[in-house]
């Protein structure tokens, strides 16, 4: 009796392998098919009574970013993050560009090699998406140098892990030519756009190039310190050299217990603009900012920035969360964020900014962030 059943369920397990295994290898094919995925999106109100700019009162969409990422064999790894964005004119969405589409390799010891569309290794605020934002508005230095979310071109970038005692990174990047972006009104630049930098020199040697380096130290069990320097120059479409200098110091109290329901950020940050040749030296712009951050809990997160720019270009109507002052710029701004996950934060913001003109731009505004699915951690 019992050897029937033997044979009975073991040629049914034979005419099942083919299935299991047909099952399996659509199992690895999807996954392989399949990168990573997430989404994030960015809803914004503002109330400024003292800026006439069109869209910037009022409840708005401001940008959508689509993230993917996925191995491509086992040197590589790609990476690309698609943002829709908003027509300041009225707040439709109605333009994507790929803010990153990038591959990287660590195949080489010590060294991590990047090329394709990317966001340059400059100094701290420079390297986050605007949903990372510390602040719903940007310090007003970066719209007046790098950009106000960075500077984000096609080129190579190469970080080496040096063998030093303490964790020191230098970074070195070659870019495309790019020409400055800038808003022009009246035949006037009128706001900094993406790329406020002018490297579009025709010169066949002009690669615009960078010098990051990166120094963190462990100050005790919860708190480092980090201490960097940045250096951007290229060759500008009018014949001068175009450079940005950065500097910046952050320190971070990470509590070993608790974590997630305590801990602060000190970060402040310097950057200046320039143009010069063998006998002209523009200081174009110069600015910096400081801030502190609490975490009060779990779910809530306060903090409070102040920061001054020197020869400000303001941003007309091109972003509502731009300053709007020229000249010799100084701002305050406080605001507290709603955790409610990991998932989804809300944060009330007020800001003052009062130009040498006595000029004054108060305002008082409210952001919604939501994230779905994966998305990439943020650089310490």
């Amino acid at each position: 009796m019992h050897r029937p059943i033997r044979t009975f369920i073991l040629t049914g397990a034979l005419l099942c392998l083919p299935l299991l295994a047909g099952a399996q290898t659509r199992s690895i094919i999807s996954n392989l098919a399949n990168p990573a995925i997430g989404m994030s999106a960015l809803f914004l109100g503002n109330e400024a009574p003292n800026v006439n700019y069109p869209n910037v009162q009022g409840i708005q969409f401001q940008e959508a970013e689509l993230s993917v990422i996925s191995t491509v064999d086992p040197y590589w790894t790609l990476a690309a993050n698609l943002v829709f964005a908003a027509d300041p004119a009225n707040g439709v969405p109605d333009t994507v560009e790929a803010e990153e589409a990038y591959a990287t390799t660590d195949s080489i010891p010590g060294i991590q090699l990047k090329v394709g569309q990317m966001r340059a290794q400059f100094g701290k605020h420079g390297l986050l998406h605007t949903h990372a934002f510390p602040f719903i508005q940007s310090p007003i230095i970066m719209g007046n140098s790098i950009g106000m979310e960075g500077f984000k071109d096609a080129g190579l970038q190469a970080s080496w892990l040096t063998p030093l005692p303490w964790f020191c990174e230098l970074t070195a990047g070659g870019y495309a030519p790019v020409p400055d972006d800038a808003t022009v009104v009246g035949g006037q630049a009128q706001g900094q756009g993406n790329h406020p930098l002018d490297f579009d020199s025709p010169s066949h040697d002009n690669i615009p190039y960078l010098a990051h380096l990166k120094n963190l130290f462990d100050l005790d069990d919860d708190t480092t310190m980090e201490l960097g320097a940045s250096d951007l120059t290229g060759m500008g479409a009018d014949g001068l050299h175009h450079a940005v200098y950065g500097g910046d110091l952050t320190f971070r109290n990470v509590p070993l217990r608790q974590s997630n329901q305590r801990g602060w950020i000190l970060q402040g940050e310097y950057i200046k603009k320039v143009s010069y040749n063998d006998s002209v030296y523009n200081q174009e712009s110069d600015g910096w900012y400081g801030s502190f951050q609490y975490r009060l809990s779990q779910e809530w997160w306060t903090g409070i920035r102040a920061e001054e720019c020197f020869n400000a270009v303001p941003d007309l109507g091109v972003d509502p969360t731009e300053n709007s002052l020229s000249g010799h710029v100084q701002r305050v701004s406080g605001d507290i964020a709603w955790l409610a996950s990991e998932f989804s934060e809300v944060r009330v913001e007020y800001s003052y900014a009062r130009n040498n003109a006595n000029q004054v731009d108060n305002r008082a505004m409210i952001q919604f962030n939501y994230v779905i699915g994966f998305h990439p951690p943020h650089s310490y």
